[in-house]
């Protein structure tokens, strides 16, 4: 497992897709901070507190509150990350020649989405590093102390990390029980499915499932910490679940 995971960390180094996203997600980060604009997809009641939020006086702290709303934004971009991951072995079908080099199938998932976790982790980080660089050249005022910008920092990237992560997962578990690299991309419309079903109806379990709701409103100060554990027990669950069933279904596959 430690071999794959080196493996696919190498293969990234060499990969020019990986640094394409990197600097797309300085640029977006960027020019929405200095230019005060805000965007990403909302749903439900949530656009009226970013609106809130955008009214106010910018200052550093509001910058990487704002961040927030453009990861639904940036999932377009950091698909790259899961074609890159999982699309190439699977489109070229050479995961056959890792699995039977003796790794699990339970490993060889396991590994993958351990790296897919990295990358989003270091994406999201430079993501808000962006908005907080750029919001001191522009010679904002911080919005708070320095304890209040790193807490809303780190909190703002492991959420957003985490949740994307989850949907993700979703994406692996199509992409292994299809075999196709183009249905998964369907992930890349999720936070519009669920506006879709919010709009559908008022089902309270939705909330649920909304990640980027929850990501969203952890980084504004809309969900209190406390609230979080039945959102994460959720996520959790799911993400054994989608782990494990493309385990599970890749062991039934023929090599």
């Amino acid at each position: 497992m430690i071999n794959q995971i080196r493996a696919d960390f190498y293969r990234q180094i060499h990969t020019i897709g990986m640094y394409i996203m990197f600097g797309l997600t300085i640029i977006y980060s960027a020019m929405t901070t200095l230019a005060q604009n805000v965007g990403g997809v909302t749903v439900h009641g949530d656009s009226d507190q970013f609106a809130q939020v955008a009214a106010k006086s910018w200052s550093v702290l509001t910058g990487i509150k704002v961040a927030n709303m453009g990861d639904t934004m940036l999932l377009y971009v950091f698909i790259g990350v899961f074609v890159i991951i999982f699309g190439y072995e699977f489109s070229q079908k050479v995961y056959k020649n890792t699995l039977i080099s003796g790794i699990s199938r339970l490993q060889f998932v396991l590994a993958k989405y351990l790296v897919m976790l990295l990358d989003l982790l270091l994406l999201f980080a430079v993501n808000f590093l962006t908005a907080l660089v750029a919001g001191l050249v522009a010679g904002r005022p911080l919005g708070g102390s320095w304890g209040t910008l790193f807490a809303t920092f780190s909190l703002s990237f492991v959420a957003a990390t985490f949740f994307v992560s989850v949907i993700f997962s979703i994406g692996v578990f199509l992409l292994v029980l299809t075999g196709s690299i183009l249905i998964p991309a369907i992930v890349v419309v999720f936070p519009l499915i669920i506006g879709v079903l919010h709009v559908l109806g008022e089902w309270d379990w939705i909330k649920y499932i909304d990640f980027f709701g929850v990501a969203q409103n952890i980084g504004v100060g809309g969900m209190k910490v406390s609230a979080l554990p039945p959102y994460i027990a959720v996520s959790l669950a799911l993400l054994v679940v989608m782990i494990g069933s493309s385990a599970l279904m890749l062991r039934n596959k023929e090599l």
